[in-house]
């Protein structure tokens, strides 16, 4: 019966050469060389059965994309360009060789689209659900990251993409924007920045938070999503949808910007707190979006 090091072999043999794995897979570490002047940028994150997908709904395959598009996303969040991934992987016992060859397959798909090399990781087998873990290696590569904390009162908020209603499949097929990111903190005029994973209204909240800034949304400038007005049938409106569902992992950024990939809607404001304008009304927005329960 197939094992661990089976799985093992069949990853080395996939591997591909990059200009920057000085030290491949095959020892205990690998070794990337980053170029003079560069800043190397390092996060992680982790999927879970029944949290972030279903893996009796999802393929494998989907499963281990969005595991590492969640991280390729991050990259983007701050402008800077994949460099390496490595991943663990917790696999429930009877989950078999193929299926986790499968899963490498989903990771290799996500990453190879920026030329990041997989360049390491763990596997073991035990009675639990699915989960795996991907951490992420970027580079600043002649661009300064952007942060959550720079938006300045005045700031312009922008949006890209449509949002709401990821659930119905986006949340699995998304691409990361990080050759938009890229284009827009190489024209030196946004602020600040994240990516969409816990919603808008939660997101939003980070930026003015760590900025100690406030905001002022307006309602009718955010834009939908058809997967919201389908998921309005839930008696929430789609606006509500596209504030708060999450996991839509669009770019929410501030600053002065003309980019025809990118949404005005709203800007940032001095005085603390968040706000929804909805005709002449305004009032506070709640963030009602994704938070994990400790």
């Amino acid at each position: 019966m197939p094992g661990e090091f089976d799985f093992l072999t069949w990853i080395a043999s996939r591997r591909r050469d990059s200009a920057l794995v000085r030290i491949p897979t095959g020892d205990d570490l690998a070794g990337v060389q980053i170029p003079d002047g560069e800043l190397l940028l390092v996060g992680v994150d982790q999927v879970l059965d029944g949290v972030h997908f279903d893996s009796a709904v999802h393929t494998p395959r989907q499963i281990g994309c969005k595991a590492m598009n969640r991280n390729l996303s991050d990259c983007a969040a701050m402008a800077c360009l994949p460099a390496a991934a490595v991943a663990t992987v917790a696999l429930p016992a009877n989950a078999g060789l193929d299926f986790a060859k499968e899963l490498y397959l989903g990771l290799e798909e996500a990453a190879s689209r920026f030329e990041c090399p997989i360049i390491g990781g763990d596997t073991s087998s035990w009675t639990g659900r699915l989960v795996m873990t991907v951490t992420i290696l970027g580079r600043s590569a002649g661009i300064e990251p952007i942060r959550r904390g720079g938006a300045r009162a005045g700031d312009s908020i922008y949006v890209s993409g449509l949002l709401g209603g990821s659930i119905l499949g986006r949340h699995m097929t998304f691409t990361p924007r990080v050759d938009l990111a890229r284009q827009l903190a190489g024209g030196g005029h946004l602020n600040a920045m994240i990516d969409l994973s816990d919603g808008l209204s939660r997101d939003l909240g980070h930026i003015c938070r760590q900025s100690k800034m406030g905001a002022v949304l307006e309602a009718d400038c955010i834009p939908i999503h058809a997967d919201a007005v389908r998921l309005s049938r839930d008696g929430r409106s789609p606006l509500l949808h596209a504030l708060h569902d999450g996991e839509d992992y669009e770019l929410l950024c501030t600053g002065e910007v003309n980019h025809p990939g990118l949404t005005r809607i709203g800007r940032i404001t001095s005085e603390p707190g968040i706000f929804l304008r909805e005709g002449t009304s305004l009032a506070p927005l709640e963030p009602l979006a994704w938070e994990h329960r400790l």
